[in-house]
């Protein structure tokens, strides 16, 4: 019976009269509290079913006597509507209308008895009510998962892992760090400790605020800046830490910042991806813009061009505190150009889709009048930008000031192009497809010949640079593959420059996503997150287990092979081995992780990337393992040093640039901050752990002093960006690039005649 029709009953409800079968029965008091109903189901006695009685549960000397109730009050109740009371017991009364007192009869005693039985009623519609309600229904992952998320927001507190931070009771707030404070000073009984079954996983926990800005600490404040700024524009295919997929993310955005805290003005051209989308601050449409854009097609031996003014949207935001202009087709055109879950990965076709930003970059600069003073290409996917530059924009005048400046993070993608395919430009491929620009001599008597974009930029870039010196003189002596013979014909504009690491980003008395920060001369909380990470992922907590940790994308680069080898090493050594990553090469250790360690204490493979979690696991190493079969120059090292982690590395690259092993006699004994080794087999990376355990078990406490020591290490942003600086200048004609390579200082590009400089 609905609510209302319940309602409706009880107000017509007559004291009185018996349903005959399995109808509802009550009774009620006059007095005390409202009666309790107590709702039986029972067999009817027909058997077709069940029947519900309600009655109040009250006994049988709590009822009235029987009073005078007006004649006129007893027939005004319809009979459909009188009701009786059933006894349930032998010492039940049932109050009937045959029970009738004479009229005249104390009227206050039927007023009492009608108002309980309002109460009753009452009281019915109530439990009745409360019998419809639905049944809570168990919710979905994803339900809960929003939950949790919406908990973290309003209870930041228990969510960052923290039961009760120093000097804050109920919530978190951001407060003002004093010069060289740790944000999180936690002790053992402060800390939340998570469980390997808890949901969302314990290093999705909401990270702790950001402190607030301390004028007297502050990097854009107190930074030395330029009294002779520059105008750079970075051209590039991803941006950490929104558009990252690999160390180019990172680059870009720590250059880009170093520069603009020195007092440059500094912006970044990025492609609009699908996938980052609501992750700029400030984000605003400025225009749309018409590029353009070719297309060629061949039927029945007809080659034919096609050329469309391809409508452009230009917006601008602000990305890891770097202004930036996003650029993407305008909606009209309902092109699927830069569209995916994820950085490179869409349905679109690559090459055509960055063939186009190039243009779209230029075309961009000239729009908006931006005519800066260096324009800073990065990777085969940004490379036409210095060809268009100057055969096409700098040649017509539209672009007059810029000189361009290339940097190959990785000389294994060199953005191979068939002629045709450079169309996408606007321009066709003919004018390149020679020896002496961008042809790719491998390709030489093919039919057809194809372009290599990366030689493209080489040639065409007043400057290029490499991201280590080591991995620049590898490049010249073979390790460039057929692009060594174009550096070597231009080494006079060639150098490397050795990266470095952003510390807005990876620095332990800062870092948001840990449980407890450290620096050194205070390293109580590097055990913490030891310990931490330890009880999260179900592994023996145990502080005297040397833990080693990998950070890798599981390519064949990178060494897979042994990191195999290092993962059933360590745990033979009595270790700990904890990996994070994940790559085309990942499926044997997918199915390590799910057989031969699913369950052990020791090991732990986490086949997917989790930027926070990557900050927990370098917080909690005490080595970190990076045996690349080649690396430019590598990041992950020098982050291991940031958190007092030290590096096991394969001597090559950008490795053998910044780590210097522990046992290496030529080294001054403060320089030296980890462990190499040289060959490419086993036994030679077995060496080198045994070396490192041992030292961490026999040597703990010059373990510990090397610990704070490496994170001492200047692997900062600023001197790279002041390399930079000098190399910008150079190309500007304001200065000299050094004695080793020195600068070309061209008005255009280096002119190959012959295959010579």
């Amino acid at each position: 019976m609905a609510a209302s029709s319940m309602r409706a009953f009880a107000s017509t409800h007559a004291v009185g009269s018996r349903v005959a079968s399995g109808g509802l029965t009550g009774r009620a008091r006059t007095h005390g509290a409202s009666p309790k109903l107590v709702v039986v189901h029972k067999p009817t006695r027909r058997g077709r079913g069940n029947f519900s009685t309600v009655r109040a549960s009250v006994k049988a000397d709590d009822v009235p006597e029987p009073v005078a109730i007006e004649a006129a009050a007893v027939t005004s109740a319809p009979p459909a509507a009188a009701t009786a009371v059933a006894p349930s017991t032998p010492n039940d009364v049932s109050v009937a209308t045959a029970n009738i007192a004479p009229l005249g009869s104390n009227l206050s005693a039927l007023q009492a008895q009608l108002a309980a039985l309002s109460a009753t009623n009452a009281a019915l519609v109530s439990d009745l009510e409360a019998m419809a309600k639905k049944p809570e229904v168990a919710k979905t992952k994803e339900q809960e998962k929003e939950a949790n998320r919406l908990a973290a927001i309003a209870d930041p507190l228990a969510h960052a892992g923290l039961a009760k931070p120093i000097g804050y009771v109920d919530v978190i707030e951001p407060r003002v760090l004093a010069p060289g404070e740790l944000l999180i000073q936690n002790m053992a009984d402060d800390i939340k400790w998570p469980s390997p079954d808890e949901q969302p996983p314990f290093w999705e926990r909401a990270p702790y605020p950001s402190p607030l800005k301390n004028n007297a600490d502050d990097e854009l404040t107190n930074a030395k800046k330029t009294d002779q700024p520059l105008h750079v524009v970075h051209v590039t295919a991803e941006m950490a830490p929104i558009a990252k997929v690999g160390g180019l993310g990172d680059v870009v955005t720590g250059l880009a910042r170093a520069h603009l805290l020195n007092g440059h003005n500094v912006e970044v051209i990025l492609p609009y991806y699908s996938s980052i989308e609501g992750k700029v601050d400030q984000l605003q449409h400025v225009m749309d813009f018409d590029v353009t854009k070719g297309k060629e097609t061949e039927w029945d031996g007809v080659r034919e061009i096609k050329l469309d003014n391809f409508s452009t949207s230009m917006y601008t935001g602000v990305i890891g505190g770097c202004n930036v202009i996003l650029l993407k087709p305008a909606a009209k055109e309902r092109s699927n150009i830069f569209v995916g879950g994820k950085i490179y990965g869409g349905s679109y076709n690559e090459l055509e889709s960055y063939l186009y930003f190039c243009r779209a970059a230029l075309e961009c600069l000239k729009v908006t009048n931006r005519d800066p003073n260096v324009i800073h290409v990065h990777e085969w996917q940004c490379s036409a930008v210095a060809m268009l530059y100057w055969d096409l924009y700098h040649a017509e005048g539209m672009l007059r000031n810029a000189k361009i400046m290339l940097t190959i993070h990785n000389m294994d993608n060199t953005g191979e192009c068939r002629q045709e395919e450079f169309i996408a430009t606007g321009v066709s491929g003919v004018e390149f497809n020679t020896l002496e620009k961008a042809m790719d001599e491998r390709t030489i008597g093919h039919n057809p010949e194809r372009l290599c974009l990366l030689k493209g930029a080489i040639v065409y870039s007043n400057y290029v640079t490499t991201v280590s010196p080591t991995y620049a003189k590898d490049a010249l002596s073979g390790g460039g593959g057929f692009l060594n013979k174009t550096l070597g014909k231009v080494r006079t504009k060639f150098r490397g420059v050795l990266n470095g690491v952003d510390e807005q980003i990876w620095d332990a008395r800062l870092d948001p996503y840990l449980p407890a920060s450290f620096k050194p001369g205070q390293m109580q909380g590097k055990a913490l997150c030891k310990r931490y990470l330890q009880q999260g992922l179900g592994m023996d907590v145990n502080p005297d287990k040397p833990l080693v940790v990998c950070v890798s994308r599981l390519v064949p680069q990178k060494g897979v092979d042994l990191i195999k080898h290092a993962i059933a090493h360590t745990k033979d050594q009595g270790g700990q081995f904890v990996l994070l990553g994940s790559g085309h090469s990942d499926p044997p250790f997918s199915q390590l992780a799910s057989s031969v360690y699913k369950r052990d204490e020791d090991v732990k493979l986490l086949i997917f990337y989790s930027d926070q979690l990557s900050h927990l696991l370098y917080a909690a190493a005490d080595f970190v393992l990076v045996p690349s079969m080649f690396e430019p120059c590598g990041l992950t090292q020098m982050i291991a040093m940031e958190y007092g982690a030290l590096p096991i590395v394969r001597k090559t690259g950008g490795l053998a640039d910044t780590v210097f092993d522990l046992d290496d006699d030529k080294k001054p004994y403060d320089e030296r901050n980890g462990f190499m080794f040289e060959g490419a087999d086993n036994g030679a990376l077995t060496q080198c752990m045994n070396r490192a355990m041992d030292t961490f078990k026999h040597r703990r406490q010059d373990f510990s002093q090397v610990q704070e020591r490496v994170m001492k290490t200047d692997n900062t942003w600023e001197k790279a960006g002041q390399e930079y600086v000098r190399l910008y200048r150079a190309m500007q004609g304001d200065g000299v690039a050094g004695t080793e390579t020195g600068v070309g200082l061209l008005n255009g590009p280096t002119t190959l005649v012959n295959g010579e400089a």
